[in-house]
């Protein structure tokens, strides 16, 4: 049995990475390995990092919707990623730039994924394990290049594994200035899997909201997003990034683009309605649908229908412990026993 304290490298480069690995870290931590994190500049990423107390190294941006901006950022990040990153045993992430990092430096990579119609096939040959649910066909990633071998799937959502632990903060109200509140989060416009031809249905949807005299907590995903709303009595736009799990359990309901805010609304008991702008759902999508724990549409008369048929319900984290504790068993499994047998 090896006395080396294993070091492990979490590469935070969208927001949802923030809530996803904050509690593998934490755990790794009280377990007695070494972390080590880093960032892109990516929207809320930082500031939830800061947010939380979270140490990291910023390394790269996002490019945009331009394909040759991104790849130029892509590149630069990995050359900065590759050439500054400490001594790590594994590397833990939803990052392609981690990922394909850790490969050049003859490291395992873990990678979580729940997302079969992104461009999976740029990380496919560089990671040892890919963590999906157990709701997505496993041959969806495995025509991406992903070995069976590789794939490692579990019980629930991958939502489930941070809000096991979220805790209501009972301040959290007093940032808004509202009793009650309709939160709207609007499509990302400017991802690869978003149809150039893509419009928002934000202005649409603001506007009936406000006619049926509902308040609205705005939280834009990009500066240019602010254009949606107009200076307004029943809307809020928070100056800074706000708790999204808190958001998600005192609104009345969400209303999205993106799918990760409406599966953590839906697991909190909150109506969750999405009008992700892609061509296809994902799997995970469609299987919360399915079951009705959230909607989907992207016509604004359809989705006040919903709205106004839709209660609040309880968020049942018993479910959500259940799934992170088979998560981290899982973990413990593949990173502990390394170490065990070196």
């Amino acid at each position: 049995m090896s006395d080396k304290k294993l070091n492990i490298w979490f590469d935070f480069s969208n927001p949802p990475h923030v809530n996803l690995f904050l509690p593998l870290l934490k755990h790794f931590e009280q377990k007695g390995l070494s972390t080590h994190a880093t960032a892109r500049d990516f929207v809320e990423t930082k500031g939830l990092l800061n947010k939380y107390g979270i140490d990291y190294q910023l390394f790269g941006k996002h490019g945009g919707k331009n394909r040759f901006a991104k790849i130029y950022n892509l590149v630069k990040r990995n050359y900065k990623l590759y050439q500054n990153i400490p001594e790590f045993d594994f590397n833990i992430s939803s990052s392609f730039e981690a990922a394909q990092v850790s490969w050049l430096k003859r490291k395992p990579a873990i990678f979580f994924d729940d997302n079969e119609v992104a461009p999976n096939w740029v990380y496919s040959k560089f990671v040892k394990h890919v963590f999906i649910p157990s709701f997505i066909d496993p041959k969806l990633f495995i025509k991406d290049g992903i070995h069976q071998s590789k794939i490692i799937q579990y019980n629930g959502y991958k939502e489930h594994i941070y809000i096991a632990d979220y805790k209501p903060d009972p301040d959290f109200k007093k940032l808004i200035p509202f009793d009650t509140f309709i939160t709207i989060r609007p499509e990302n416009l400017k991802a690869s899997y978003v149809p150039d031809q893509a419009k928002s249905i934000v202005p649409e949807l603001v506007d009936v909201l406000i006619k049926k005299g509902h308040n609205i907590l705005f939280l834009p995903r990009y500066k240019d997003d602010q254009k949606y709303v107009s200076k307004h009595k029943q809307i809020f736009v928070p100056e800074g990034p706000l708790n999204g799990l808190d958001v998600c359990y005192y609104s009345e309901a969400v209303l999205t683009g993106a799918g990760t805010f409406a599966r953590e609304a839906a697991i909190l008991g909150t109506p969750a309605i999405s009008f992700f702008a892609g061509k296809k759902l994902l799997s995970v999508d469609a299987s919360m649908i399915k079951s009705k724990m959230m909607h989907h549409s992207r016509n604004v008369n359809e989705i006040m229908s919903i709205l106004e048929s839709s209660k609040k319900g309880k968020p049942n984290f018993k479910e959500s412990k259940k799934v992170q504790r088979e998560v981290l068993s899982l973990l413990e499994g593949i990173i502990l026993k390394s170490n065990e047998i070196k």
